[in-house]
């Protein structure tokens, strides 16, 4: 990808969220954009949450970590460092609560001739002190056909 560049995707997103021997899996698939910006990496995407709404999402890659931004009928902003808890809050329809990530896995690719990439994040997740189990996001995107 050149320096400065925009690029819509198709994305395809997978969640897996272990806790107490149990699974839960999430799939969705949408288009959004892709941004470089020097050595920065930005995906934007928007989702329907059932029953809460519509939500932007801002994922911005970077060598040193990843930062998620939500905004719409939840919000978010939560920092994923390699080995270490960040901090952040969780905004929805039924209230704040406050969370903290500690970031096991954190993988982006991007292949520049084939315009496809993908996202690989994995954390363990506490909500308002308890923990929610071991998160698993995977992100595929390729250019958009037109």
């Amino acid at each position: 990808m050149d320096q400065d560049t925009e690029l819509s995707v198709a994305l395809t997103i997978s969640s897996e969220v272990h806790f107490s021997g149990e699974k839960e899996k999430h799939y969705t698939e949408t288009e959004g954009k892709l941004y470089k910006r020097g050595d920065v990496t930005y995906l934007q995407y928007k989702e329907e949450i059932e029953g809460a709404g519509s939500v932007n999402n801002v994922i911005k890659i970077t060598h040193a970590g990843i930062l998620i931004i939500r905004s719409g009928s939840v919000s978010m902003k939560q920092k994923y460092l390699i080995g270490q808890t960040t901090k952040g809050m969780y905004d929805s329809p039924y209230g704040q609560l406050w969370m903290e990530t500690t970031t096991h896995e954190m993988n982006f690719r991007w292949n520049q001739q084939n315009q496809t990439g993908d996202l690989k994040l994995s954390y363990e997740l506490v909500l308002q002190g308890e923990h929610t189990g071991t998160h698993q996001i995977k992100i595929n995107f390729q250019e958009a056909k037109a």
